[in-house]
């Protein structure tokens, strides 16, 4: 399958992260039991922060329309992926597999699980729009949008790059500081953007980083394993 430009910016920004990653946590780990479950998991194309962190205090709205912060990551584990509604590839093909990871497990294995969308195209994704959109995959999934500088943070805070397709702020290799805000409402335009699934776990810590591409199985045996670390 050719892979898209957000697809090729999300391998190409992770590359370099996940090499140093990789060598520090083995030297973290050394010959513990633990370092062969990290390897495990970076075979797979996770690796787990060393120092996990809280996110910056964030508000959104949901595909309801009601709120949604920090505290809605309490108590249970989250998998946050960055999209769009009009994304035309890497989106629907990664929430495609979220849905088949998530309709295999058992009912007591989802009691704990969020699986999340955060638009980086809130201009045209509404709540209703993400409502659509989310429900077309599951009814249990979470749809977020709002203002474009809170998702820009959050966006930072899990090292998510977005940018509008052709914008004259990227630099040659397609990243920038984030487009201050986005083309109106009525324009076409393409956004292109990092595509790892980010983990947060129940204490609301951005723990691990699963990298394109994305696969089911691969997915429910970080799941799986990461719970259990």
């Amino acid at each position: 399958m050719k892979i898209s430009l957000p697809g090729k910016i999300g391998l190409a920004a992770f590359l370099l992260f996940d090499i140093f990653l990789a060598i520090y946590l083995f030297n973290l780990y050394g010959l513990s039991s633990d370092r062969d479950t990290l390897v495990e998991l970076r075979d797979i194309g996770v690796s787990i922060y060393p120092d996990q962190s809280k996110l910056t205090e964030f508000s959104l709205l949901d595909q309801t329309g009601s709120e949604f912060s920090n505290s809605d990551l309490d108590n249970r584990w989250s998998l946050i992926y960055f999209g769009f509604t009009a994304c035309p590839d890497i989106c629907p093909l990664t929430m495609a597999e979220l849905e088949q990871f998530y309709i295999a497990l058992d009912e007591s294995e989802r009691e704990d699980l969020s699986i999340i969308l955060v638009t980086v195209d809130p201009t045209r994704d509404t709540p209703e729009e993400m409502a659509a959109y989310v429900g077309q995959f599951h009814e249990d999934f979470r749809g977020l949008t709002g203002d474009f500088e809170t998702i820009s943070l959050l966006a930072d805070d899990l090292f998510v790059v977005h940018e509008v397709a052709g914008s004259e702020n990227s630099d040659e290799n397609g990243h920038d500081d984030h487009v201050e805000q986005l083309p109106p409402v009525g324009e076409d335009y393409l956004i292109n953007h990092s595509g790892h699934i980010s983990i947060i776990n129940p204490q609301g810590l951005r723990f691990a980083v699963m990298r394109p591409p994305h696969r089911d199985q691969d997915i429910a045996t970080a799941f799986r394993t990461i719970k259990n670390f």
